[in-house]
């Protein structure tokens, strides 16, 4: 009960606290305020909303807090010759979309393009694609579900993965998966998420006493070396890049204060 307490909480939560979000709902109350006695409140409101738009959407910040968390774990330059087994983590296609349209899983969706193309790599690996429903309305519609229809488009045969579908969150990914891989010591097991997932997603598997080794896609941020920032900048794309910085560092601090990680930022072992 607890757990499900949580889940939604998490859900709820999450993305009313999303940094265009909060900025939308002030304007809004700015707005209404203008029309009652407090009008002159409602607009040092408003204008304190399009200040903080235009410092957080006209900035580098959402890409720097970004880029921190994509670069936590290193792509490896190289893999074993021998893999054990391989493991992806669901979120990274619209499931509903897909399920009413072909060929629409609503993006490209980088961690199952790795996982077919590891699996063809690697064809004696075992293969997890771990995923299940994180929608409060439609539990039916699982990554796992979606995955099914998606990895043979992809040229990967179903019959060779394990789908784990009960889980519902990073943490869930983590116990479920561990439970049905049942993964034998000195195994190697690659982790294959979103780059800016990573950190949270390793310090989940570690916690379960599972060490795998991190193969992070799906970045959005170019290295140090390559960030360039200029005028004009896109303040929506700005601002959901903060926003999705914000929520992967709460998800961080919530998961630790959960026990659910082994450290509040996880990191390469040394």
């Amino acid at each position: 009960m607890l757990q499900d307490a949580f889940f939604v909480v998490s859900k709820i939560l999450g993305p009313l606290l999303a940094p265009k979000v909060v900025l939308y709902w002030l304007l809004v109350l700015a707005i209404v305020g203008l029309f009652t006695k407090q009008a002159k409140a409602a607009r040092r409101l408003a204008l304190a909303v399009l200040i903080a738009a235009a410092l957080l959407g006209g900035s580098p910040l959402g890409g720097w807090a970004l880029q921190s968390l994509e670069d936590r774990f290193p792509a490896p330059t190289s893999l074993p010759e021998k893999i054990d087994g391989i493991v992806v983590l669901g979120g990274d296609a619209n499931n509903s979309l897909l399920n009413a349209r072909p060929y629409s899983p609503g993006n490209i969706p980088p961690r199952q393009l790795a996982f077919a193309d590891l699996a063809r790599r690697y064809p004696d690996a075992k293969l997890v694609y771990s995923g299940g429903s994180g929608k409060l309305g439609a539990p039916e519609e699982t990554d796992a579900g979606g995955a099914r229809t998606l990895l043979p488009l992809l040229g990967l045969d179903p019959s060779r993965v394990l789908f784990e579908d009960r889980s519902r969150n990073t943490y869930e990914n983590a116990v479920f998966t561990f439970k049905d891989a049942n993964p034998k010591p000195g195994e190697i097991w690659l982790l294959i998420t979103s780059a800016r997932h990573m950190p949270r997603a390793i310090g989940c598997f570690r916690r379960v006493g599972w060490s795998v080794v991190p193969f992070p896609v799906g970045y959005v941020t170019l290295p140090a070396s390559g960030q360039r920032w200029s005028i004009p900048m896109t303040f929506a794309d700005d601002l959901g890049s903060l926003s999705s910085a914000i929520s992967e560092y709460a998800g961080l601090l919530y998961y630790f204060a959960l026990g659910r990680t082994d450290a509040l930022f996880p990191k390469p072992e040394e």
